[in-house]
């Protein structure tokens, strides 16, 4: 039997439909997990027996797409990866972090990225998932009562690397030579057809998980780093089970070529990009690359904030959409950003776009408000279900706050959400209906135990970094890093 529904009156409905219709004085009708009307309040019907919340001028939103990011990594930021380069990040600090995970560790760092992302009005997000390969399974099992608990709809990108790039190994010694003292764990050698069985029991398990919230995908991790076996078995995998499958690609100055041609150029030729591919970063590219994208339909996750931090450069992300290709906005890693924030990372996107193409008019605001929105459901190819505020889709949406001061004055919805929100102001969030999201507060802890989890958060880190022996930037060591 059908819940009574609910609906949300008097707002500002950004809708993201195919109009892009703004409507000035509107409601929302919810019942179940999908919106049932909306319109105009003249256009409204009587409640009857539906529950009316009154959002009084608040704008309400389809919530927000997070392309990519990883919630396991959320407990290495705080000052553990400042100023260092990818590989110095990925060898001194980051894999040697995640070496030293337990199982609640793992949950934790997750649960941590998920009470930020929600607050943000992230509803939706690609979450690869990696290390170790004999914990995937009570590793998933973990992972899923978090989005359980956070109420959140997730792809659950499952990554693997089964190719050791041999003409790294220098590079390797190196770096790993500036933190002598690191304890690393043992690098992973996974068999490509274990790795890709172990992917596909997993989606017999979870995928159409949690009412359908739950996606599984197979993501052979770093271009560089995995195999061509593993990349078509993982494109066959996702053909097989009807779903898309990511990667990164062309992320660091060191992804640019693979064998020695460009990396979008070698997976274009053994077949691999294609509709089902959401190619994240994309930042070394030139227009060959954009213009095979292209041809291909792959879609691109661009990162802007952990591309700056690790200074991996700036994807050319305005020309990418000159030319048809649909791009979404991920926050990436907690550690290679500061924030699981839709909002700063729309405002630093747009920004860094403007500067590298020395045009004020590269990217508006209402272009990058639909990548993290429609664009973003299409990057991850669920815009029939999600990504815009229309009757029969999900209910995945959140209402913001217009009354503070930084929101005015207000003359464009889209200008003032990109450039003047912070995302404090986000007040309610709703996934398939259900309110995750209320006053700001998350619905699943109590204000005392969100205190609790947020000092063990801090201890688990602190914990973790310690055993693995690595380097702590702390305020002693100001004048070090000045």
């Amino acid at each position: 039997m059908a819940n009574e529904p609910l609906m949300l009156t008097n707002g500002l409905v950004v809708t993201m439909n195919e109009s892009r219709d703004v409507i000035q004085n509107g409601f929302v009708t919810i019942r179940d997990d999908e919106i049932i009307n909306l319109g105009t309040m003249e256009q409204c019907p009587a409640p009857g027996s539906a529950k009316v919340i009154e959002v009084n001028g608040k704008a309400v939103l389809p919530g927000f797409i997070n392309a990519h990011s990883h919630s396991i990594d959320m407990l290495q930021r705080g000052g553990l990866i400042d100023d260092r380069a990818f590989f110095d990040w990925f060898l001194n600090i980051g894999y040697p972090a995640l070496g030293q995970h337990t199982l609640e560790d793992y949950a934790t760092s997750a649960r941590l990225f998920y009470l930020e992302a929600i607050r943000s009005g992230i509803t939706t997000v690609v979450d690869m998932v990696e290390f170790p390969f004999d914990q995937w399974e009570s590793q998933a099992e973990s992972f899923m009562q978090v989005y359980s608990d956070a109420g959140v709809r997730v792809i659950y990108a499952q990554s693997f690397y089964d190719y050791d790039p041999v003409e790294l190994h220098g590079m390797y010694e190196a770096v790993m030579a500036k933190e002598p003292d690191v304890i690393r764990p043992l690098p992973e050698n996974i068999e490509t057809k274990a790795a890709l069985d172990k992917i596909e029991k997993l989606m017999d398990k979870y995928h159409g998980y949690l009412d359908g919230r739950i996606s599984v995908w197979p993501s052979p991790g770093v271009a560089k780093m995995c195999s061509k076996d593993a990349f078509l078995g993982c494109k066959e995998l996702a053909r097989k089970r009807g779903v898309s499958v990511t990667s990164h690609i062309s992320e660091a100055p060191v992804d640019r070529y693979l064998h020695g041609i460009s990396a979008i150029e070698y997976l274009n030729n053994i077949g691999f990009l294609g509709p089902d591919v959401l190619a994240a970063h994309c930042v070394q590219v030139d227009e060959k690359d954009i213009r095979t994208l292209a041809r291909s339909g792959a879609k691109v996750a661009t990162n802007p904030v952990s591309n700056m931090y690790l200074g991996n450069g700036i994807a050319p992300v305005t020309d990418m959409m000159a030319a048809g290709i649909t791009v979404g906005l991920g926050t990436d890693d907690g550690m290679a950003n500061g924030n699981v924030n839709m909002f700063s990372d729309m405002k630093i996107f747009t920004l860094a776009q403007k500067g590298i193409y020395k045009d004020a008019a590269a990217v508006t605001a209402e272009r990058v408000l639909e990548m993290a929105t429609i664009e973003g459901a299409k990057a991850i190819n669920m815009d029939q279900k999600i990504g815009s505020l229309e009757t029969g889709k999900k209910a995945d949406l959140f209402t913001l706050d217009l009354s503070s001061v930084n929101m005015i004055p207000r003359h464009s919805i889209a200008s003032a959400i990109v450039y003047q929100a912070l995302g404090n102001e986000v007040e309610m969030v709703f996934v398939d209906g259900n309110m995750v999201l209320d006053k700001g507060k998350p619905c699943w802890l109590s204000e005392n135990e969100e205190a609790e989890f947020l000092k063990k958060a801090q201890d688990t880190s602190e914990r973790v970094a310690s055993a693995a022996n690595i380097p702590i930037r702390d305020d002693s060591t100001w004048l070090e890093h000045n």
